[in-house]
């Protein structure tokens, strides 16, 4: 994938396009330096960050080789004993929710966990390891997804049933990722984004879909996705999501705001959440690649938290849309 920055700056606005190429093997992250830990008078272990919180995202696990972003079974619960062994606190998102609010506090060392997608391998590997372990997390489920069971090749999903189950455990949240927008439009003759971010291009007449009708057709789309998850799990909260593919625009985040959602999740930007970050870009690192090893994700939470804290005062791009070719 070569990544080409775009100087089109509209006001503050920066976007950054993404053209694909056919697919490369993704080397291994490169070693770097064991970071050392301080100990606090006190404290139960090694802090090696404090006041911050690096957010995982996962998406599929397997003990079968598949394409993409997928994880071993033996992998994560490595990952989560090492964590426990390491003296790293995960969170749930209520917490991260009062903490980006500035209602709450986080532990040293705090982790959040998420899942995408909505993966019936979440429910069967994941879940249960989470259990074991009595860490939270939060899993972004897209909704039509449920309507019925989505089998498609590997990759199949969650049922209603399991999703309920996990919630009413207390140890999953369940968010959006919208009810049928993870999915490419087309935005020009030879181009495509986001279904969320990209204006819809008709190629019979040439023309683009208007701003207004772009805001009621995914406004409508992320209002039935909360109101399903409302209605099927009786729960208020349904306040977050996860950009599909990472992508956002201000245009979609005033949308998102406007159907109730306050706590919104992207991908593209390896950084931890500070007090000073704004809930419209809550960052993760992509932790579900097949890349890390255990150690060396913990050597990534570390680095990343504490590059972070050297820049409190970051301000991610105010739009970042791919368009792939």
């Amino acid at each position: 994938m070569a990544t080409l920055l775009v100087a089109a700056v509209f006001g503050w606005a920066s976007y950054r396009l993404t053209v694909r190429h056919p697919a490369t093997k993704t080397p291994a992250p490169a070693a770097a330096p064991r970071p050392a830990a301080q100990t606090t008078p006190g404290s139960q272990g090694p802090v090696y960050y404090s006041n911050e919180v690096v957010v995982l995202m996962y998406h599929d696990i397997s003990a079968t080789k598949k394409p993409g972003d997928v994880i071993t079974p033996q992998t994560f619960a490595a990952e989560l004993a090492l964590f426990q062994k390491k003296n790293f606190h995960i969170i749930s998102d209520r917490k991260m929710a009062a903490f980006v609010d500035h209602n709450g506090t986080v532990p040293p060392n705090a982790v959040m966990i998420t899942f995408d997608n909505g993966y019936e391998s979440f429910y069967r590997i994941a879940y249960p390891l989470l259990k074991q372990y009595h860490d939270p997390a939060t899993l972004f489920v897209i909704v039509s997804w449920l309507y019925p069971p989505y089998r498609h090749g590997v990759f199949n999903s969650l049922t209603w049933d399991q999703v309920r189950e996990m919630y009413q455990s207390g140890l999953i949240s369940i968010q959006s990722q919208t009810y049928d927008l993870h999915q490419a439009v087309q935005v020009g003759p030879d181009a495509t984004s986001a279904a969320s971010v990209g204006r819809i291009w008709n190629p019979a007449t040439g023309q683009t879909e208007s701003l207004d009708h772009y805001r009621s057709r995914v406004g409508a789309d992320v209002a039935k996705a909360r109101q399903l998850l409302q209605a099927q799990l009786g729960e208020p909260d349904v306040d977050s999501l996860c950009y599909p593919f990472g992508d956002y625009t201000p245009e979609f985040i005033q949308v998102l705001h406007a159907a109730g959602y306050r706590y919104l999740y992207t991908a593209k930007i390896g950084r931890a959440v500070l007090p000073t970050t704004s809930p419209d870009t809550l960052f993760r690192i992509n932790s579900g690649t097949p890349n890390y090893t255990p150690q060396g994700l913990v050597d990534t939470i570390i680095g990343v938290a504490r590059a972070s804290a050297r820049t409190p005062s970051y301000k991610p791009p105010q739009r970042f849309v791919e368009v792939w070719h």
